[in-house]
């Protein structure tokens, strides 16, 4: 997965002239179809479905590794947008506990209890 900008006809422009390079590589990447389908929680009421861009790393000399170009405002295997997790750990600042934040932010209780605990979990390398 490579993080790209939101404007899929800026993204579309710039993979085709060759601005984006291989994350493992550092080769130049080209189209390469579109990736599953897939919905982006953006708030409580509102879902977006997204079809991510793929691109492959070019041959010559390259590795040859596909790559989906996922928008930022998405995570790589998360069904929120980052605006929703990201309220979610504001919330946990701010000393809300998890029944409040996941009112706020319309998840089940389980995801947002998820989320709270890999953060804490991870927050000192942060």
């Amino acid at each position: 997965m490579l993080s790209v900008g939101a404007d899929p006809v800026l993204v579309e422009r710039k993979l085709v002239s060759g601005g984006f390079a291989c994350p493992d590589c550092g080769q130049r990447l080209a189209p390469w179809g579109h990736a599953a389908p897939r919905f982006v929680r953006e708030a409580v009421d509102r879902v977006r479905r997204i079809r991510p861009r793929r691109a492959v790393c070019s041959r010559a000399g390259g590795c040859g590794r596909t790559h989906v170009l996922l928008p930022r405002f998405c995570l790589a295997r998360r069904v929120d947008a980052v605006v929703v997790i990201w309220s979610a750990l504001l919330g946990r600042a701010l000393g809300w506990g998890w029944r409040r934040i996941t009112a706020e932010a319309g998840c089940p209780a389980s995801t947002v209890r998820g989320w709270l605990a890999r953060f804490a979990a991870h927050a000192e390398p942060i």
